[in-house]
């Protein structure tokens, strides 16, 4: 393996970044959490109004923190 291909493999070891969900669901209780990640989960409901209702309810969170987040939930990511 070259030293291109052995750096690439040290990086696929290393600890994957935190998703801002994933900090926000150790927030919640588990209720919450469970009718989150149903949201998040849900096709037919929009990634802005998940958003807008964490915002309401004191969350900082993206549209584009939840966008990811579904796109590893629904493995298009």
């Amino acid at each position: 393996m070259g030293k291109l291909g052995e750096e690439l493999r040290n990086e696929r070891d290393l600890p994957r970044n935190k998703f801002r969900v994933d900090e926000l669901l150790n927030k919640l209780d588990e209720s919450d959490r469970a009718d989150l990640l149903a949201a998040i989960a849900d096709e037919h409901l929009a990634i802005a109004a998940i958003t807008r209702v964490l915002r309401r309810n004191g969350h900082a969170i993206s549209e584009n923190a939840i966008r990811n987040y579904r796109r590893l939930l629904n493995g298009t990511r």
